[in-house]
């Protein structure tokens, strides 16, 4: 796809925890958006774009993934979101999804292995400094406000947290961050299509 063509679309945003509610529950899902394909159709969008759906404990609305390479059961399954993509697809609209790589959950197996010792494999994955419990190591601050830094006490260390202090900033200078984030998009790209 061309920068041309990317700059010509017409793209619909939808949060699916309220678009719509297919099953009832009070939590829209996969299936509510689409029972609405009709309508999007007949908006002439050429694309949906869909805020997270992988599983997360919703501290910040799906932006604090816990899990990349899934779907958040309260959206539906993985079968339902090959179903949708296949629907928007016969009537001719793209979609296109919100990743977040900035940052992890602190919820996420990465983190959890990450805050036990400074020795473990996965606790290069994020960003640490030293400091004591009374004094972050900048005067950084949050975009939720407050301090950007997350104390731990098992290692005496800060992490970064350029958001809520449940979204721990990855490390992006770790090659092994990399190579995992570029592993699970290509997952998600060969599952999800």
């Amino acid at each position: 796809m061309t920068i041309e063509e990317w700059q010509s679309y017409s793209v619909y945003q939808i949060y699916p925890k309220s678009f719509n509610d297919a099953n009832g529950d009070g939590f829209g899902d996969i299936e509510g958006i689409r029972e609405k394909i009709p309508y999007l159709k007949k908006l002439g969008i050429d694309m949906i774009w869909i805020t997270p759906i992988q599983p997360s404990p919703q501290k910040d609305n799906g932006y604090d993934i816990s899990e990349y390479c899934a779907i958040n059961p309260q959206y539906g399954t993985l079968l339902e979101f090959k179903q949708l993509l296949n629907d928007l697809h016969e009537v001719g609209i793209k979609l296109m999804m919100d990743m977040v790589l900035n940052h992890t959950s602190t919820e996420h197996q990465w983190f959890q292995a990450a805050k036990q010792s400074r020795s473990h494999p996965y606790h290069d994955y994020y960003i640490w400094q030293e400091g004591t419990p009374a004094q972050p190591p900048t005067n950084w601050q949050s975009k939720f406000g407050g301090s950007s830094w997350g104390y731990n006490e098992a290692t005496a260390e800060y992490y970064l947290h350029l958001f809520d202090t449940t979204q721990a900033d990855l490390n992006w200078r770790n090659p092994s961050v990399r190579a995992e984030i570029k592993k699970n998009t290509a997952f998600l790209g060969r599952t999800w299509r």
